[in-house]
């Protein structure tokens, strides 16, 4: 079954989701997350400026929504934020997929609400 995408865009979204206070790590990639009660799976991606010029900043974004849009084993009833640091500047599509992938597998098999 297909999960519907979108966005997470407000300030109180995006504070209900750090306040759940469930993360995984992986290869410099922070994945906040929260489990909801509906189908739909949510996001929002958070670079900061330290990373570098915008030109960096919205190729990592690039990526990571292309790894959402394509991914098959997105977890339903979930929103996650997406925190990136610096020791993701130079990670490839490849890895940048595989570290979502493997958080995407965790936040599946975690039941908390």
């Amino acid at each position: 079954m297909s999960v519907f995408r979108s966005t997470l865009r407000a300030h109180s979204e995006f504070r209900r989701v750090y306040s759940a206070k469930t993360r995984v790590f992986r290869n410099g990639l922070v994945f906040y997350y929260r489990k909801t009660a509906g189908l739909v799976f949510r996001f929002a991606i958070s670079v900061p400026k330290r990373f570098g010029k915008a030109v960096e900043r919205n190729k990592v974004r690039r990526r990571l929504k292309e790894i959402v849009r394509t991914s098959d084993s997105l977890p339903e009833m979930t929103e996650v934020v997406f925190g990136v640091s610096t020791k993701c500047a130079e990670l490839s599509y490849a890895r940048l997929k595989l570290a979502c992938d493997w958080a995407f597998e965790k936040m599946s098999k975690d039941k908390c609400r």
